[in-house]
């Protein structure tokens, strides 16, 4: 079986910048790491207390954002499975 595929261009890549709502904050941030189903997305200091968030990070699954602005990447990941280790990152 083989666990590599190229990254989706519909996904976020790394440094896009995306938009998603998290109680009922609409919220921009920079994707830093790309998974299988998740990308994680640094946000604003401010927009974390608001959330009650303990750092600057969240986990936001695909289907939960949209790209606002594509950061200046020539080409797409290759994104390798490899269980709990599987992750690109900025």
């Amino acid at each position: 079986m083989d666990n590599t595929f190229v990254y989706s261009k519909e996904n976020a890549n790394l440094g896009d910048t995306v938009q998603f709502k998290r109680k009922k904050h609409v919220i921009n941030g920079v994707v830093t790491t790309l998974r299988e189903n998740t990308v994680i997305v640094k946000m604003d200091l401010e927009y974390a207390k608001k959330l009650d968030l303990p750092d600057d990070q969240t986990v936001v699954a695909h289907k939960n954002y949209v790209v606002i602005e594509r950061a200046d990447n020539d080409t797409q990941p290759v994104f390798v499975y490899d269980g709990w280790n599987s992750a690109l990152k900025a």
